[in-house]
């Protein structure tokens, strides 16, 4: 039998996975077993310029910095890599051992927390594969320095590319920000990622309602609660995004631009619309759970209406039959005639006369349901 179920919402990315926990372990202590060599892209710019630059290793990335240091740099990371890779990025940028360890461990919650030389940000991406109707919920970790931001996640089909096309063309004022400006338009693309996403949800409520509607035999419950699944996973990513944004709003740091807190509000605001719709889209994926179970027992009850109106009809022609089936003979055992002994076996027209009383019964039964609105 084939499984109708929908495939599961992939929470941890192939990558991410590479991450080995160590338990008893000292806080920070990371491993990473994989052999994938990261991509690194890096932008470098001010309010003039933007150069654009694949690396292929960490030692041709930090030469380009060096010598090019009066310039802005995002670092724009994808894939883990090893822990010798990790190990040189944080001796080169000063990177906090427990801010490294979250990073690779790939399934933190949204989250904000500061250390002496960067910032240390955590953020949710959620979209579906290209193609499919598959949820991706992949972790973005930023790191942001004084003049550098590092961005780490695990595929670069992701929803910052308006982010990348803004600075490579210069539209509005990004370039003559400070690096934290940049964070923040990354976490704003990130969160209004959520809105097509649960626009999608709700197309798709609204076509399996239709569907319960027209017939619930052809709708699959597995699709309304893989649905509200999706609602849940979404919800739980936006809640803590919008308490992260809360405390980054609330964050004292040399490397925080004040001027950026109107824009965070903006992006707060951003997650509180997202919460509301996701709370009615909860509510109705919850409704239709009970609308198909509904439906389904109204759509039984007919059927056991049906069927219990059927026997209603034939069980006095059973009893009929089964009667008249018993075929007690006519004559004793000497031969004298017992006349209670069903003489309507031997009339000559019995057959006939069974036949109209049955039919009698069955078309009485018939009006008298049809008579009574049951039918």
């Amino acid at each position: 039998m084939t499984d109708r179920r929908p495939q599961a919402i992939d929470d941890i990315p192939e990558l991410f996975k590479a991450y080995k926990r160590t338990q008893g372990a000292y806080p920070g202590f990371y491993e990473i077993e994989t052999d994938v060599k990261p991509e690194l892209r890096v932008f470098s710019y001010d309010k003039d310029v933007c150069y654009e630059n694949v690396f292929k290793d960490l030692e041709e990335l930090f030469a380009f910095l060096d010598t090019h240091s009066h310039l802005k740099h995002w670092i724009d990371t994808e894939g883990i890599g090893n822990t010798k890779y990790f190990s040189d990025l944080q001796q080169r940028f000063h990177l906090h051992n427990l801010a490294i360890e979250d990073t690779v461990s790939g399934h933190q919650r949204p989250k904000v927390e500061t250390y002496d030389e960067h910032i240390f940000i955590i953020s949710r991406m959620l979209y579906y594969l290209k193609g499919t109707s598959k949820l991706i919920n992949e972790q973005v970790a930023f790191f942001v320095l004084e003049s550098v931001l590092i961005t780490i996640q695990d595929e670069y089909e992701d929803c910052l590319e308006p982010v990348r096309e803004r600075l490579r063309k210069g539209r509005g004022t990004m370039r003559s920000r400070s690096v934290f400006y940049l964070a923040y338009a990354l976490v704003d693309a990130i969160v209004d990622n959520y809105f097509p996403i649960a626009e999608s949800i709700s197309r798709r409520l609204q076509e399996l309602e239709n569907q319960i509607i027209a017939d619930v035999t052809a709708v699959n419950i597995y699709d309304v609660l893989h649905l509200k699944r999706e609602i849940l996973q979404i919800r739980k990513a936006a809640l803590a995004e919008r308490d992260k944004i809360s405390e980054l709003m609330r964050c004292e740091h040399p490397l925080i631009d004040e001027k950026v807190n109107i824009y965070l509000r903006d992006t707060y605001d951003h997650c509180l619309q997202i919460l509301e719709i996701l709370e009615d889209e909860k509510e109705i994926a919850y409704s239709l759970v009970e609308a198909y179970n509904s439906s389904l027992a109204n759509k039984t009850n007919e059927v056991m209406k049906v069927l219990t109106i059927i026997s209603a009809i034939f069980i006095p022609l059973t009893f009929i039959v089964g009667v008249y089936g018993m075929n007690f003979a006519p004559e004793g055992l000497n031969k004298e005639e017992l006349p209670l002994n069903m003489p309507e076996l031997y009339h000559p027209y019995g057959y006939v006369g069974v036949w109209i009383v049955m039919i009698s019964i069955a078309l009485g039964a018939f009006w008298y349901f049809k008579r009574k609105k049951w039918l």
